[in-house]
């Protein structure tokens, strides 16, 4: 019961920190934007060229999976 207590006494005192944080001053560059931008793009790349990579083993997975029999 005191676990319990000091768990969600914690996530409270985390919770009102964490809504009232104190100022940064940090500075983002014009370049992060860019890089953050190339980041996402190479994502999506690389996902569709890994699909186009193992498309026949995705498209027989779901022929197997659909395409079972159960014995009953």
């Amino acid at each position: 019961m005191r676990f319990k207590f000091l768990v969600i006494i914690g996530m409270q005192v985390f919770l009102f920190f964490g809504t009232f944080p104190q100022k940064a001053y940090a500075y983002l560059d014009p370049g992060t934007g860019s890089y953050i931008f190339q980041l996402v793009i190479a994502s999506i790349i690389g996902g569709l060229f890994a699909v186009k990579l193992f498309w026949t083993k995705i498209v027989l997975f779901f022929k197997n999976l659909f395409s079972r029999k159960y014995k009953q």
